[in-house]
């Protein structure tokens, strides 16, 4: 599969009173490391799950949820962390063995995570946020909080006159489409622009969708591909997401 450049585009958009900030698309692990870097404001994108994870599990009452690249980081801050602690993530799609929760975001109900302390390792979206923690403000994006997500980080730009870039993580590297349509769509209510009506069958049509729909998440990509169901936007402080 064809890989994608770091950056496709760069663009100054204007607001309403006339201030301008820049606009970027990066790729993967090695495009959020050069974006934090240079200390832009970022917005990490795996729509097919882990952002709408984590936003949901936020939604529905966790206290915080801490990103680990690997399995063995995510076992070892949970025997550190120990108490109202969740140990939940996937490879591949599908649950690791012995943890609690996979990377479904049906599964983050409030009964099962309100209060408690997420340890999250996901195939795609773990390692990314690992390249982008030293950014100076950090932010989860996916489609069913598009809107917000787009609305506090321009507030953000206005505010730190810094650069945004939204990070389409992709799969292992690889380009995936779904992530680069959440992406754009967060670009365009950047930049007051029209939203695309075909959304939700643009993302059906992926091929990331129709692989978790062949192993049994047919629900998480109907549920993922909402637009604007929520306006929690998990936020990176205290090294770990939270509301």
């Amino acid at each position: 599969m064809k890989k994608m450049p770091l950056t496709l585009k760069k663009e100054s958009t204007e607001n309403q009173d006339g201030e301008d900030f820049e606009v970027h698309l990066a790729f993967g692990t090695r495009g959020a490391l050069r974006a934090a870097q240079k200390k832009h404001i970022i917005v990490l994108v795996d729509t097919l799950r882990a952002s709408t994870t984590i936003t949901t599990a936020l939604d529905n009452g966790a206290k915080k949820i801490i990103t680990a690249a690997t399995v063995e980081e995510a076992k070892k801050l949970a025997q550190e962390i120990r108490d109202k602690v969740v140990l939940a993530g996937e490879r591949q799609g599908f649950k690791i063995q012995n943890f609690q929760l996979g990377n479904s975001p049906l599964e983050y109900t409030p009964e099962i995570v309100k209060g408690k302390i997420i340890i999250l390792t996901t195939t795609n979206l773990t390692r990314v946020a690992n390249n982008a923690r030293i950014a100076p403000h950090l932010f989860i994006g996916c489609l069913i909080n598009a809107k917000s997500v787009a609305q506090k980080a321009k507030k953000m730009a206005l505010k730190t006159r810094k650069p945004i870039t939204i990070i389409h993580v992709g799969r292992l590297d690889e380009y995936a489409p779904e992530d680069y349509i959440a992406a754009q769509i967060i670009k365009k209510y950047i930049q007051n622009s029209p939203i695309p009506k075909n959304i939700t069958q643009r993302i059906y049509n992926t091929p990331n969708a129709q692989y978790l729909t062949q192993i049994g998440f047919q629900k998480d990509v109907q549920y993922c591909s909402q637009l604007n169901i929520t306006t929690t936007v998990p936020t990176y402080k205290n090294q770990a997401f939270q509301k």
